[in-house]
């Protein structure tokens, strides 16, 4: 064996070992904090079995960065296996874990979305292959389709309390085409009207704010064309889902 495949084998391992250090420190915080009752979930998630032959879509608002760790971690509750075929999949900002760090979103089970890049559409089409293969095959998937976070957006729907952004509506219309179970989450994490970091989302959930995690009903959409309004709409009005 050559020097260089050693040297490969090597760096490739030491990404592996470090990618899943990295994975559970974000995720054990999440899971000790449910146990603790920092975080409350409300509503039912249906039981694969019931959700008929396609996959799943999980469609959530984007107050703050904290969801894209909880979310993913309320769904695999004490456990994390890249290679199941059941652990859920996050369309993620390519920047999330910052510059250099593209090989962690490998362990942490993330479709990468670039945004505002020169060559953002071939990888634009990328993500979207993704996103069918993962829902094609019974996968579940959570997207944010106000396609950043709200407090950064230019124009906002409201209702009561809720405000959203612009939401678009391309991951919907694919999961509608592949007759994937399509679920509203809505998430309220305390006062998101500034943009706040990762670190900070974790001390605010630690000692401030409880996170609050309500999964609705799936929705039917009425038209086969899902507009922007609709998904903002299904956002908006989500209510705890009843068990059945």
């Amino acid at each position: 064996m050559s020097l260089t495949r050693v040297l490969y084998a090597v760096k490739k391992f030491g990404k592996t070992i470090i990618g899943s250090a990295v994975t559970y420190s974000l995720l054990t915080p999440i899971w000790i904090s449910k146990w603790c009752g920092r975080i409350q979930v409300h509503g039912h998630i249906p039981p694969r079995q019931t959700l008929g032959g396609g996959g799943t879509l999980f469609v959530a608002n984007h107050p703050s960065l904290i969801e894209t760790i909880a979310l993913p971690a309320l769904l695999s509750p004490w456990r994390w296996d890249k290679e199941s075929v059941h652990q859920p999949y996050s369309v993620a900002d390519s920047r999330l874990f910052g510059r250099h760090s593209e090989w962690l979103y490998e362990h942490f089970c993330c479709i990468t979305v670039h945004r505002n890049e020169l060559s953002s559409t071939g990888k634009s089409w990328r993500t979207v292959r993704s996103c069918l293969h993962k829902l094609t095959n019974q996968g579940r998937l959570i997207v944010y389709p106000e396609g950043g976070r709200t407090c950064k957006g230019n124009e906002w729907v409201r209702h009561g309390d809720r405000v959203v952004r612009s939401c678009n509506p391309t991951i919907v219309k694919l999961a509608k085409r592949t007759h994937a179970t399509i679920i509203p989450v809505w998430i309220d994490h305390g006062d998101s009207s500034k943009p706040q970091s990762l670190l900070s989302g974790y001390c605010k959930l630690f000692f401030q704010e409880k996170l609050v995690v309500t999964f609705g009903s799936p929705v039917i959409c009425s038209s086969p064309n899902v507009t922007d309004k609709e998904v903002a709409q299904a956002l908006l009005y989500v209510a705890p889902a009843t068990k059945t």
